[in-house]
């Protein structure tokens, strides 16, 4: 039965491939009788090439899905491609080819490569975000969305990435740089598609307490990142234009009386909406661009505050009191209403504006309700009203209540909720993407696409790689008859972000060519997704969109549950052997290709599994994988010595028994380990398992030796599945292991009726013994102390005291 000593990986890999493929071995049952399991990773980007970091990822969702199978269940384990947006599109220019080119070149050598890794996906579920009937049905989707009231067409200030020339959304700007390019992101006033995901914010902080399979870091981020704060708004009335208000929100409205100024975002609407005072018109401008140029993290961090006066001044609403307004660098569009009421006394930041420009700072709370007075330090406790007219007196707790009551009962604001979380904006001033189904008429405006005219399809005689790189110039994709008229209009030459497309794909791979964006009737059976297994960097970005979609498809109707995943795995980098992110852009990429072609796909496969835990980075050795073949030979030899019939000639019951309980003990831990996503230990607790063969070779019972034999390959096959399938098919059986069935574990086999009792003396194991599980303690030290190696470290002295753990440990103590 015995494969060579270096068995030649390629032929033996290809021959399984194949094997597999053939027989369509991994595709999904859709089998009523079995209880489902629908487990999917991530897909990737059609960007380049397969990296380890996919691997590592890949090949964790592999094991369990194989293991799944085995065990039963009806298992849907799809992959597709993220084939839309800037990443494809930046990747198409540098190699100066159309981004339909080189997406469906990155696809094929992506699922080649995933192919020669032993990925049990099911190709027949494969999609392409780019596909025609892609397309179709997410542009049906956002019809739906923009028929329920969730899509809306602003001009506002948005992230601008010069670099990429396209509006970013919040989400995708990371400390002030784009995501994908990591180039310095400005403001800039675009006009935008947006969803309405604000009106879901509260849903999508309460839900996080249903979702016990996330890990707690995520649901963190993410209560962070949409920012519920409760506390008030107030409206202050323009001195200047009666007609025309300021509104601020403020967690501290118990402060409101001490408000000596009012501060305004650069990006407020206000400033482009009310006509300056000419004398200060100009001062407000060349201020406000400056301000723009700043980066998000800069404004921040900003630690001269600065600001400039609108000429503008507001009438306090329970004062009456006018208060100037200016513009400040330090106060941003996406907290509250992008208007502050600054109450220097009270806030630090505010005090040190105040301070620079002499404005008024009186305090109004006092830790104890008497005189108090601020300096260069504000006073930014609780404590009792002063300075406040009714309101002295009152605690803070009592004041926010009342004076939160008093503005709304005379229509100046009132108890609110506001969200760090802003609209999404879905406009890419792109070519690469899946175009927004709305023209612009004369007439009528902004106009849907019929769903009879569904797909909008992108034009291919397109210059995308000229300088603007951001309009769909082609005339005849642009020119277009009015859907309400009949009359001469335009079509939309945003794209959707690429987020719009990952939003829902894992409804899409129900079924891929549907006529309907997916079956209801699938949905309801397999998702909730069991399992998702990514990067945590998409924690605020495609996994906050993707519980959106859900909710919303929910309230249409078309689903009838409230979230996708119902268990999130997020999985360590692969990085360098300094520890950096592997990148392109570094030229440090290790593709596993590379490491196939070495070592072979199974032992790169066990290597990556068994590093380290899930969740840690790993640094990559291209000499890492080394240990793994070492590994496969030993497993090898191992089997080839326990069923080999001339060794063992006089069994021991007791060994063989002791190997039975061994094996059916790793089916427990192995499962189990699995999956937790301890992927390492399941490795480990196989490795034990050889050795436990490897020792019972010559003691153990024919019939006991294949048993374990049989359950080694098993448990080994989800992690090496070529390697486990020659073994098997040598092992003279005719059934393929992806085919077959977890090995059954018989829990008599774990009864044991003697324990293995490790005998030290001061602390130190001399020695380890079997004894029956019903001796005492009094039997137990009888059988230890009459041992040769305690007798020897005893010297003839008495114990000083014994400690026994039962069926564990006995500590003689001399």
């Amino acid at each position: 039965m015995a494969l060579s000593a270096r068995p030649d990986t390629s032929s033996i890999e290809a021959k399984w491939q194949k094997y597999w493929q053939d027989n369509d071995l991994f595709a999904w049952k859709q089998d009523l009788s079995r209880q489902k399991y629908y487990i999917l990773e991530m897909f990737p980007y059609t960007s380049g090439r397969m990296h380890m970091g996919h691997a590592r990822n890949f090949t964790m969702g592999d094991v369990l899905a194989r293991m799944k199978r085995a065990q039963g269940f009806d298992v849907l384990y799809p992959m597709g491609w993220d084939a839309f947006g800037l990443p494809a599109e930046n990747a198409a220019i540098k190699l100066g080819i159309h981004p339909a080119k080189s997406t469906a070149d990155a696809i094929a050598s992506m699922k080649q490569a995933m192919i020669e890794l032993g990925l049990s996906y099911d190709w027949n579920q494969e999609l392409d975000t780019s596909d025609a009937e892609y397309v179709s049905a997410q542009q049906r989707l956002f019809l739906k969305f923009y028929e329920a009231g969730l899509v809306y067409r602003d001009t506002k200030f948005a992230n601008w990435c010069d670099n990429d020339q396209t509006v970013l959304a919040d989400e995708q700007v990371i400390d002030g740089r784009c995501w994908r390019c990591d180039g310095e992101v400005t403001k800039r006033q675009v006009a935008q598609w947006f969803f309405d995901i604000r009106r879901y914010a509260d849903q999508l902080i309460d839900d996080l307490d249903q979702l016990d399979g996330w890990p707690e870091r995520v649901k963190k981020i993410q209560r962070s990142w949409i920012g519920r704060s409760k506390g008030a708004d107030v409206r202050f009335d323009l001195c200047n234009a009666p007609d025309q208000s300021i509104v601020s929100f403020t967690t501290r409205v118990d402060t409101l009386m001490g408000c000596t100024f009012v501060l305004l975002a650069a990006e407020h609407k206000i400033l482009d909406t009310v006509p300056l005072p000419a004398e200060h018109a100009q001062a407000v401008e060349e201020f406000r661009q400056q301000v723009l140029s700043q980066t998000r993290q800069d404004r921040l961090e900003n630690r001269d505050k600065a600001g400039v006066f609108t000429g503008w001044t507001v009438r306090h609403p329970l004062t009456g009191e006018e208060l100037p307004v200016l513009v400040a660098n330090y106060v941003l569009p996406d907290y509250g209403t992008g208007a502050v009421m600054a109450v220097p006394a009270h806030d630090q930041r505010d005090l040190e504006f105040a301070l620079k420009y002499a404005l008024p700072h009186p305090v109004v709370i006092s830790p104890d309700g008497k005189s108090f007075s601020v300096t260069d330090e504000a006073f930014v406790g609780d404590g009792v009203l002063v300075n406040s007219g009714d309101f002295d007196g009152h605690t803070t707790p009592q004041a926010r209540d009342a004076i939160a009551g008093r503005l709304a009962s005379i229509g100046y604001g009132g108890p609110t909720t506001t969200y760090r979380l802003q609209n999404w904006s879905v406009s890419r001033q792109r070519y690469w993407g899946n175009p927004i189904p709305i023209v612009y008429c004369p007439d009528h405006g902004a106009v849907p696409v019929p769903e009879s005219d569904i797909p909008v399809l992108l034009p291919r005689d397109v210059d995308f790689m000229n300088s603007s790189r951001a309009i769909l110039s082609s005339e005849q994709f642009v020119n277009v008859s009015c859907p309400a008229c009949g009359g001469p209009a335009r079509r939309e030459v945003d794209t959707m972000d690429t987020f719009v497309d990952s939003a829902w794909y894992f409804l899409r791979f129900l079924d891929p060519h549907s006529a309907e964006p997916f079956p209801r009737d699938l949905a309801d059976r397999m998702l909730p997704a069991d399992l998702y297994i990514g990067g945590i960097e998409h924690a605020v970005l495609h996994l906050i969109y993707s519980r959106f979609f859900v909710k919303v498809l929910r309230d249409l109707g078309m689903l009838d549950f409230d979230e996708p995943f119902m268990s999130l795995r997020n999985h360590g980098m692969v990085n360098d052997a300094d520890g950096l992110k592997q990148s392109k852009s570094r030229g440090n990429i290790t593709e596993p290709a590379d490491m196939i072609a070495r070592y072979g796909s199974d032992a790169l496969r066990v290597y990556l599994m068994f590093a380290t835990s899930a969740e840690n980075p790993i640094n990559w050795d291209d000499n890492g994988p080394t240990s793994a073949v070492t590994f496969l030979q030993r497993v090898q030899r191992v089997v080839d010595a326990a069923l080999d019939e001339s060794r063992g000639t006089s069994p021991d019951p007791a060994a063989s028994k002791k190997l039975l309980a061994r094996a059916h003990a790793a089916i427990a831990r192995v499962a189990a380990d699995i999956e937790g996503f301890r992927f390492n230990t399941a490795v480990a607790e196989v490795m034990s398992l050889v050795n436990a063969l490897s020792l019972n070779a010559d003691s153990a019972g024919i019939e006991a030796r294949r048993e374990a034999v049989d359950v080694l390959i098993k448990l080994l096959n989800p992690f090496a599945p070529h390697f486990t399938e020659e073994l098997w098919e040598r092992l003279g059986n005719t059934t393929s292991l992806a085919a077959g069935t977890w090995p059954v574990l018989r829990p008599e086999m774990l009864r044991r009726d003697e324990a293995e009792i490790a005998i030290q003396v001061n602390g130190k194991l001399v020695d380890v013994i079997s004894l029956p599980l019903d001796l005492d303690k009094s039997q137990v030290e009888s059988e230890a102390l009459g041992l040769e190696k305690v007798q020897r470290l005893l010297a003839g002295a008495a114990p000083r005291k014994v400690i026994y753990v039962p069926g564990k440990i006995l500590n003689v103590v001399v």
